[in-house]
């Protein structure tokens, strides 16, 4: 065989292995995006929210036969309706709870207790892709935050409230945090005041940890998260930039709390302290609890209020 004909089949060998690994990558990329938008495809976020409240001793149906809820709904700029439930207390301060992922709205009910209690007016609402809500897609908090914003105006526009608070937990942390890195304030659309607990630090530092086992820099943890990212953005018009937490409160002005589990193993106390440093509002506090993930309204609700309250009242709320 001439140097010809080998350099030929090494050229057409070469280009069929090129093929198989773009091809396969971008498989890869579409399964792995898939995946992550549809995360709880086929799960039941409902009675996700009543086992953890049970795992939690929270008295579920003891918060439900006390407080009477009316289901509402708001629709965002991109159309999606947006169920919630209020819990009326004829009140000018209105709060908008925001649950974390696997769950739905009722898994907020703990903490909607404490501000029903605090004679707040109180909507929690369903997030994309669970409970109710029709987007079955979810995108850590890029298109939940039109969601949320659209919450907001309902709660002023037809609630009349005169404050408006909106505070979220892990998932729906982040939610907030993107929300508030994305509103103007002293317009309809945004809040008064926002409070993190526990928010997700970042959507493709989530997934690095998850597909990396803990080890953001492995070559599986960059592979998937890689392709992932580009097809996302690609196909779906979604990209991880911009549930960065981390960085994107740095256009946040809205007055800010961080709330930092100290034993929070899913999302590190540094990654949260590292949103606090960033956010741009002056006007911002953080809060440590001794506490797991987003369990501080479970094992104090009143040290856990009387922070929340304080930084509430710093803030004219």
């Amino acid at each position: 065989m001439n140097t010809k004909k080998i350099i030929k089949i090494a050229a057409i060998t070469l280009g069929v292995i090129a093929f198989i690994g773009i091809a396969g990558s971008i498989a890869m990329g579409g399964y792995v995006a898939d995946r992550i938008l549809h995360q709880n495809q086929n799960k039941d976020t409902h009675d996700n929210s009543i086992r953890q409240l049970e795992v939690w001793g929270y008295d579920t149906e003891g918060f439900i036969r006390t407080h009477n809820g009316t289901d509402i709904e708001a629709t965002a700029e991109d159309g999606n309706r947006v169920p919630g439930t209020i819990f009326e207390n004829g009140s000018d301060k209105c709060v908008i709870l925001v649950h974390g992922a696997g769950g739905d709205r009722v898994c907020v009910y703990p903490l909607a207790e404490q501000y029903i209690e605090d004679g707040y007016d109180v909507i929690a609402i369903d997030q994309r892709g669970s409970g109710v809500n029709p987007d079955d897609k979810v995108t850590f908090g890029i298109r939940e935050a039109l969601d949320l914003k659209a919450m907001v105006i309902y709660a002023r526009e037809e609630l009349g409230s005169d404050k408006v608070v909106v505070h979220g937990q892990s998932m729906g942390a982040e939610t907030v945090a993107v929300y508030a890195s994305n509103v103007t304030p002293g317009t309809v659309e945004a809040a008064d005041a926002v409070i993190c607990d526990s928010p997700v630090p970042g959507m493709e530092l989530m997934l690095r940890e998850t597909f990396g086992d803990g080890d953001t820099e492995s070559f599986m943890a960059n592979y998937l998260t890689g392709t992932s990212k580009v097809f996302m953005k690609v196909v779906n018009g979604i990209d991880y930039d911009d549930a960065d937490t981390i960085n994107v409160v740095k256009n946040d002005r809205i007055p800010t709390m961080i709330i930092v589990s100290e034993r929070d193993e899913v999302c590190l106390p540094y990654q949260v302290e590292q949103i606090y440093d960033n956010i741009a509002c002056d006007n911002k506090e953080i809060l440590h609890v001794d506490s797991a993930h987003i369990e501080g309204v479970i094992d104090d609700p009143e040290g856990y209020m009387n922070g929340v309250e304080s930084f509430l009242s710093k803030a004219g709320i």
